[in-house]
């Protein structure tokens, strides 16, 4: 490892990222919520279906981190707005 990796694991754990939990992993329930609030969207919906596994676990990720509904709705149009290009999210 060098010196640079050295320090960030100690500024990780001066600023407790090193320790923090780490995010529980995305369910197949929570990808096929996703994908019925999905349906009503075309062509993303057909795109979404097309998708890898890796893809749609990021983008039902980015969905269910948001805190509010309203945060899930803006996620939303931005899903359709990429999917409809037939976009990944990142």
């Amino acid at each position: 490892m060098t010196d640079f990796g050295r320090k960030k694991i100690e500024e990780a754990k001066k600023n407790g990222q090193w320790y923090a939990p780490k995010p529980e992993a995305v369910t197949e329930e929570q990808i096929q919520q996703l994908s019925t609030r999905l349906e009503e969207y075309e062509p993303a919906y057909t795109n979404w279906m097309a998708m890898s596994l890796s893809v749609k676990k990021t983008y039902t990720r980015a969905y269910f981190d948001a805190k509010t509904d309203a945060g899930r709705e803006k996620r939303i149009a931005w899903m359709v707005d990429r999917l409809n290009k037939n976009l990944k999210p990142m």
